[in-house]
């Protein structure tokens, strides 16, 4: 065989060789999805309340960090009781609910009137996800 023929095999082994990789995903990888439900704002005095579910199909948990919006200056994550968290665990294949009687959201100082059936966007800060959409109706 010459040289040129067995350059051509090892062309030809490497180009068969690299169309077999395996691409896990993130169930297998066990990493962390978090998607979020059911997202409702609820109007109270001169701010509001946001609650939802985090549904989360991951092996691994998260921990949400903080929270932003564009219609308010503060958002703040509090639990039942209204005292400030500074985290709050969202664990592997799980639903975290946020509603009055655990943690949730509270908006304060808003930049504009919500108005009934308006959709909002509440921004979670997740540790190892970054920032995760939580779309809110307004009731």
């Amino acid at each position: 065989m010459t040289a040129r023929a067995l350059a051509a095999i090892a062309l030809g082994v490497a180009v068969v060789s690299s169309g077999c990789v395996h691409y896990p995903t993130v169930m297998e990888a066990g990493g962390t999805m978090v998607r979020p439900d059911k997202g409702r704002a609820v109007r109270q005095g001169s701010g509001a309340v946001v609650y939802f579910d985090l549904k989360s199909s991951g092996k691994y948990g998260d921990v949400i960090t903080g929270v932003h919006t564009p219609v308010a200056r503060q958002a703040q994550l509090v639990d039942a009781r209204g005292a400030p968290l500074s985290r709050v665990e969202v664990p592997g294949a799980s639903v975290t609910r946020f509603t009055a009687k655990g943690p949730h959201v509270v908006l304060t100082d808003l930049t504009r009137p919500l108005v009934l059936g308006d959709a909002i966007i509440v921004t979670l800060v997740l540790e190892k996800m970054g920032g995760l959409g939580v779309i809110a109706t307004v009731e």
